[in-house]
């Protein structure tokens, strides 16, 4: 009964682990599953990571943490940690991000409260400028954890940090933030204060940058790169979307189509109306700009992308019908789209497709 279909090929998922996982070398790997799995459904893929190896779990909320607490594996909530979160966070045993020392306190309290102890991850800023510790002013720093691990009630679990340029070609930004983490580290092991887990790096970075799956680290945390944006990569495209036609007709030379009439027909033309738009996920950057396959032709997209529709040039595919579906995201032959296609034409990155396919897309799982 679905309009539009959201096919996600696990066993495509589990070789693009097992190929993040040679690239990390002996660093274990915890995939980022926040924002549902970028939308993909995260028991689902979770339950396939797991299979693959995955050792932890990480979430960017309590609610997403406790969602992926079902699939038996630690999780840690990266970031920030709001106040009104702290409770549930301890005594749901959930690994607790510190990003100031504000919340180091406040765990404290709580878990000295709940008569238990909490797991903490220190989280350092080496360059993000958004969230953590300083790591500029390493002496500074390093005395704030050394004051923060002394709280009751509190357990060093990990020490970690986030790259803010390690997908883009130039790759000195990176390199300094991983000298800016070691020469805290270094501090802190001269200190005698140990964090059993250490990363820094996404699945760019595995992939890109040796150090930072090198000493101290031993995890990694892959996001999107996971799920592919690219068919022919060494992570390949795990996801198909897929719409149909709901109506065919006839469109005369000078005919406009949808809003604001910004495709006018040169000419008579065959067009499709197939059941899906922004609703859906498809950018609205692909008015009169994107393409999508039916019967392994690429059929350009005409005027702009609605809510619920959008309207597709049929006239070189004579056996186009009512009811015939339309890809969206994926491969027919030799006709491709992949969401990489989607993100430069929307000027932007997978992550950000993947989170704008709506939830009237049913998600379907093969593999």
């Amino acid at each position: 009964m679905a309009r539009v279909i959201y096919r996600i090929d696990l066993a495509q998922l589990r070789q693009n682990f097992a190929v993040l996982q040679r690239a990390a070398g002996n660093c274990k790997l915890m995939p980022v599953l926040k924002y549902d799995a970028y939308g993909l459904g995260a028991l689902a893929i979770g339950t396939a990571l797991k299979q693959a190896g995955a050792v932890r779990f990480a979430a960017a909320t309590l609610d997403e943490a406790l969602i992926l607490q079902q699939l038996g594996l630690p999780v840690q909530i990266l970031g920030l940690l709001p106040a009104n979160e702290i409770a549930e966070t301890v005594r749901a045993g959930i690994i607790a991000p510190v990003a100031n020392m504000a919340t180091a306190q406040a765990l404290s309290r709580e878990a000295c409260r709940q008569q238990t102890a909490v797991k903490i991850a220190v989280k350092l800023d080496t360059g993000m400028g958004r969230v953590g510790f300083q790591a500029v002013d390493a002496a500074r720093t390093a005395q704030q954890i050394a004051e923060i691990v002394k709280l009751p009630g509190l357990e060093p679990d990990s020490l970690f940090a986030h790259f803010s340029t390690a997908s883009q070609p130039d790759l000195f930004f990176a390199e300094l933030q991983l000298r800016r983490y070691r020469e805290v580290y270094d501090l802190l092991t001269a200190a005698g204060i140990n964090f059993p887990y250490r990363h820094h790096g996404a699945g760019d970075a595995v992939m890109k940058l040796p150090g930072a799956t090198a000493e101290p680290f031993n995890l990694a945390r892959p996001g999107g790169t996971m799920y592919g944006e690219e068919f022919d990569t060494p992570c390949r495209q795990i996801v198909e979307l897929r719409t149909f036609i709901g109506d065919i007709r006839e469109i005369p030379a000078g005919g406009s189509i949808n809003y604001f009439r910004t495709f006018i027909a040169p000419k008579a033309m065959k067009v499709a109306v197939l059941t899906a738009g922004y609703a859906d996920g498809i950018p609205l950057a692909l008015s009169n700009r994107g393409q999508v396959i039916i019967n392994g032709c690429m059929c350009p997209i005409l005027g702009r992308v609605t809510m619920d529709y959008v309207v597709v040039d049929i006239s070189h595919v004579p056996d186009a019908a009512v009811g015939m579906e339309a890809i969206l995201l994926g491969k027919r032959g030799e006709a491709k789209i992949s969401v990489g296609d989607w993100g430069r034409l929307k000027n932007t990155h997978g992550h950000d497709i993947w989170c704008a396919i709506g939830h009237r897309a049913v998600r379907e799982y093969a593999g």
